[in-house]
C-alpha cells in the first residue's frame, strides 16, 4: 500500500525536474515582489509570452503549507508556463487526494484544470487537433461524475470569457503602474489569466460537448404542452435518466426562459419542469398579461404533474422574482400535491413592483417590454447598444421633457402600452393589486413549509411581506426567511467575496442557491435540516461576521436605539443627538425639481463609498459610538415637518461613518410617498405650509455590527431621479403632473420632535 503522502511527493519531485530543467533565474526571482511590465490589454499578442515568463519565475519559489492548495495553484502555474504533462500529473494527484470528500472548489478546480492540460498534452503530442482533444478531455474526466457533480462542472466551463477580461484588463492596468507584484497577487494573476484564455480556446466546443454529455445522463421533453382551463401552458420537462421508480418534483412557473432550471433541478435528483405563463413559449415568445391568471394555472400545472407515471405525487416550486410571486400565487389555492415553496427575493404586485413605496420606476416598463409584452423597442434606438446605457439614455430622454408621467410608455416605447396604463390607473394598493395577492384568510390556510431569501440591498420588500403576512395570519406556520448582505442577482448567481464595492464577511459567502436544494432534500427526501436555517429568521450580522437565528427579527425585549434630529441652525452634516434639541428652531432641504442639470451624472449604487451622495439630501450625523453596537430590523421613525406643498417623495438612507472615514450602506435607500406613508391603500395629502408629524417605517432591514467609535449617518433626500416617477407635490394624480407644476423650489423643514430608531442587540 502506498503512504498517503506518495502522490504529492510524486508531484513535488515533478516541480523539481521541472526547476532543474528551467534556465538558471536571476536573484530578483526569489525575491517577494515578481516584476513585470504587464501587456496592453489581456487580448494583446505579447499577453500569452509574458504571463508564461511570469508563471516560470514564480514556480521556483513557491511554496504553501496547505498541499492541496499547493496542488491547485501549481497546476495552473505548470499550465500557462506549458509543461502541461506535469500539470495533468498534478491535477490527477488532487483529485486522488480529494476523493471522498465534499466537492469543492478545490475538486472543481482540479477537474477542470485537468481537463485542459489534458486536453493540450494530446494536442502537443501531435496526435489530435485541440477541439479533438479537448472532447476526448472532457469526457474522460466529467462521464465518471454523477449528476450534480457534471452539472457543477458545466456551470463553471460555461463561465464566458467576458466575465474574467476585465477582472485581467483591470489588474494589468494595475500593475503596470507598480512595475512589480507580490508573489499572492501574481498567483491569483496567473489564475485569472487562465481562466479567460482556456476558456477563449474551448467556449466554442462546449454547447455540443453539454448536449452530448446531458443526453446521457438525463430524459428531457422540451415544449410539452399541459391542458388548463381555457387554454394550454408549455413547458420543458427534464428527468434523471437513471432514475428507478417514481421521483418528487422542482416546478418553476415563469415568463423568463432564462430561469429555466429543469436539467438543474434532475441532477439533484428531482424532475424538473420549467412551465411557461400563459401566452408564453420556451423560446421566449409571445404576449403575457403578468399576474392575472398565474396562481390557477399553476396549480393546475401542479395536479397534471401528480397524475404522471414519473410524479410521486409530491411537488414543490422554486420562484425568484415573478416567478416567486407565481409560487405564492399557487399556494394561496392550495393544490393537494403541493408541498413546500422555496423563493428568492419574490415580487409582490402593488408592494415592491411595479412601484415601490407607492412611487413608480421607469424600469417597470423595460421590465414589461423584455418579459411581458414581447414588442420591439422604439424606433430610432440602437438594439444592440448595451441594454443598460440604452435604458438610461431613455431615461433622460423623459426627464428631460415636460410630459405627465402617463406619457412615460409612450416616451420609452414610442408607443402606448395598455399594460403600463393600466398599472398607472391603480397608484394606490388597490383592489387591483390586493386580488393578486393571497387574502388574509387565504394566507391562514397555507400550511405547507415556506422557504425564503432575501437581501439588505434591494431584495427584501417582497419576500418580507409575504413571510409577515403569513406569520401574521397563521402564527404557527412553517415559515424560514433568511437575510443577508446580498442583492436579487447574487442571491440567484450565488454570492461573490464582494458587492459593489463592500467586501463580505467570510461566514456571508455561502452557495445560496444549493442551501435551497438542500432545505428542499429536507423537506422531500428526509435529509437533514441545513444547520444555517435552525430558526424562523437566520439573518447575517455584517461587520461580526456571525450568522443569527430566531423567531422573529422584531424582538420586544430588545432596546431601540433612537437618535433625534438636531433642528437647532447649523452647518450641514446636522447632528442625530440622544434627547430632543433644546430651543426649538428647524431645518431645511430645498430642491428645485424642475432642475434638470444632472440628468447626466449617474446615481451611485456602490455600498462602501469614500464621500456620501448627498446630491438633493441632507445629512445628520451622530457622535462616535462608544462601544461595538449591533443594529437589527426596520428603521422607523417620526418627522415633525412643515412641508411648503402637499405631497413629497421622500429618500432614506442610513450609513455607517467608520473611524477611517468610509461610509458603509446599510440597507438600499428607500424612496416613501409622504401621502402613502402607513397606509398604501389610501392617499392622504399633507396640509402645505403647516406642522405635522408623520410616521413611517422603512421597508428594508439590516442586520450589523458597527464598531467602536464609529458614526451613525442619516442622509434624507428628496426625489428627483430620471429613472422614476416625481411628484411635484401639487395634489393632484403625480401621473398627471409636469415640469410646469414645479413653479418653485419644494421645500421641508424638519422640527425638533423629528427622530428615527431601530432594534440594537441588546436585550
Amino acid at each position: 500500500m502506498r503512504h498517503p503522502g506518495s502522490t504529492v511527493s510524486r508531484a513535488r519531485r515533478a516541480l523539481m525536474r521541472l526547476i532543474l530543467a528551467l534556465p538558471a533565474w536571476p536573484t530578483w526571482a526569489w525575491a517577494a515582489d515578481f516584476g513585470f511590465r504587464p501587456p496592453r490589454d489581456p487580448d494583446d499578442a505579447t499577453a500569452a509570452d509574458l504571463m508564461r515568463d511570469l508563471a516560470e519565475r514564480i514556480l521556483p519559489v513557491y511554496q504553501e503549507a496547505d498541499t492541496d492548495v499547493f496542488l491547485a495553484n501549481l497546476t495552473a502555474l505548470q499550465i500557462v508556463s506549458g509543461a502541461y504533462r506535469a500539470a495533468y500529473d498534478s491535477s490527477a494527484s488532487l483529485r486522488s487526494r480529494r476523493q471522498g470528500k465534499p466537492f469543492d472548489d478545490l475538486v472543481q478546480r482540479a477537474i477542470l484544470d485537468g481537463i485542459y492540460a489534458r486536453a493540450r498534452m494530446l494536442e502537443a503530442d501531435g496526435r489530435l487537433g485541440f477541439a479533438e482533444a479537448y472532447a476526448r478531455s472532457f469526457q474522460e474526466l466529467v462521464s465518471p461524475l454523477d449528476n450534480a457533480q457534471a452539472q457543477a462542472i458545466m456551470a463553471r466551463l460555461e463561465i464566458p470569457p467576458a466575465v474574467y477580461r476585465e477582472p485581467l484588463r483591470q489588474a494589468f492596468d494595475l500593475w503596470r503602474a507598480k512595475g512589480s507584484l507580490p508573489q499572492a497577487d501574481a498567483l491569483a494573476l496567473v489564475r485569472t489569466w487562465l481562466s479567460y484564455q482556456s476558456r477563449r480556446s474551448f467556449n466554442a466546443l462546449l454547447p455540443e460537448l453539454f448536449a452530448a454529455e446531458n443526453r446521457n445522463r438525463y430524459v428531457a421533453e422540451a415544449d410539452v404542452r399541459i391542458p388548463v382551463r381555457g387554454g394550454v401552458i408549455h413547458a420543458n420537462l427534464v428527468r434523471p435518466g437513471r432514475a428507478n421508480g417514481t421521483l418528487p418534483t422542482l416546478l418553476r412557473f415563469t415568463l423568463d426562459p432564462a430561469e429555466d432550471d429543469a436539467q438543474h433541478s434532475a441532477a439533484k435528483g428531482y424532475v424538473g419542469v420549467t412551465a411557461y405563463v400563459r401566452g408564453r413559449t420556451p423560446d421566449g415568445k409571445g404576449a403575457v398579461w403578468p399576474f392575472v391568471r398565474d396562481g390557477e394555472d399553476a396549480a393546475a400545472v401542479i395536479d397534471w404533474i401528480a397524475r404522471q407515471a414519473w410524479s410521486d405525487g409530491r411537488v414543490a416550486m422554486l420562484g425568484d422574482g415573478y416567478s416567486g410571486y407565481a409560487a405564492w400565487a399557487a399556494a394561496r389555492r392550495r393544490p393537494a400535491a403541493l408541498k413546500a415553496i422555496a423563493t428568492i427575493a419574490p415580487m409582490a404586485p402593488g408592494i415592491d413592483f411595479p412601484m415601490a413605496g407607492q412611487i413608480f420606476r421607469n424600469a417597470m416598463v423595460r421590465w414589461a417590454q423584455e418579459h411581458a409584452t414581447a414588442e420591439p423597442l422604439r424606433a430610432g434606438v440602437d438594439a444592440d447598444a448595451d441594454p443598460d446605457t440604452m435604458w438610461q439614455a431613455l431615461d433622460a430622454r423623459w426627464h428631460r421633457g415636460n410630459r405627465p408621467y402617463w406619457d412615460i410608455d409612450r416616451v420609452l416605447l414610442g408607443k402606448r402600452s395598455r399594460l403600463i396604463r393600466t398599472w398607472l390607473t391603480h397608484p394606490s394598493h388597490d383592489r387591483y393589486w390586493q386580488k393578486f395577492l393571497p387574502s388574509a384568510e387565504q394566507f391562514a390556510r397555507i400550511d405547507i413549509p415556506v422557504l425564503s431569501f432575501a437581501g439588505y440591498y434591494g431584495a427584501d420588500a417582497g419576500a418580507l411581506y409575504f413571510h409577515h403576512e403569513h406569520l401574521r395570519n397563521r402564527p404557527q406556520a412553517d415559515t424560514t426567511l433568511l437575510l443577508g448582505p446580498y442583492d436579487a442577482a447574487s442571491i440567484r448567481r450565488g454570492t461573490a467575496p464582494t458587492l459593489r464595492g463592500y467586501t463580505l464577511d467570510p461566514v456571508a459567502r455561502i452557495d445560496l442557491p444549493d442551501l435551497r436544494y438542500q432545505w428542499l432534500d429536507h423537506i422531500l427526501k428526509g435529509a437533514n435540516k441545513p444547520s444555517l436555517l435552525m430558526d424562523r429568521v437566520n439573518y447575517q450580522v455584517m461587520g461580526a461576521d456571525q450568522w443569527r437565528h430566531a423567531p422573529t427579527l422584531d424582538a420586544p425585549q430588545r432596546t431601540r436605539l433612537r437618535l433625534h434630529l438636531d433642528t437647532r441652525e447649523r452647518d450641514d452634516p446636522h447632528r442625530l443627538l440622544p434627547s430632543p434639541s433644546e430651543g426649538g428652531g428647524n431645518v431645511r432641504l430645498s430642491v428645485d425639481l424642475a432642475d434638470r442639470r444632472d440628468v447626466r451624472i449617474p446615481w451611485p449604487d456602490a455600498l462602501r463609498v469614500k464621500q456620501l451622495p448627498a446630491r438633493n439630501s441632507i445629512s445628520f450625523v451622530s457622535d462616535p459610538l462608544p462601544e461595538g453596537t449591533e443594529l437589527i430590523g426596520s428603521l422607523r421613525g417620526v418627522f415633525d415637518i412643515t412641508p411648503s406643498r402637499q405631497d413629497v417623495d421622500f429618500n432614506i438612507s442610513l450609513y455607517e461613518q467608520t473611524a477611517s472615514g468610509e461610509y458603509q450602506l446599510l440597507f438600499d435607500p428607500y424612496d416613501f410617498r409622504a401621502s402613502y406613508a402607513g397606509h398604501r391603500m389610501r392617499r392622504r395629502l399633507l396640509r402645505a405650509g403647516e406642522r405635522q408629524l408623520l410616521a413611517f417605517t422603512v421597508e428594508r432591514v439590516t442586520a450589523c455590527k458597527l464598531a467602536a467609535g464609529s458614526r451613525i449617518v442619516l442622509l434624507i433626500g428628496l426625489n428627483r431621479r430620471p429613472d422614476r416617477q416625481i411628484n411635484y407635490g401639487s395634489g393632484k394624480d403625480v401621473n398627471s403632473e409636469t415640469i410646469a407644476d414645479a413653479k418653485w423650489p419644494i421645500r421641508v423643514r424638519w422640527h425638533a420632535r423629528s427622530y428615527v430608531e431601530i432594534q440594537t442587540g441588546k436585550s
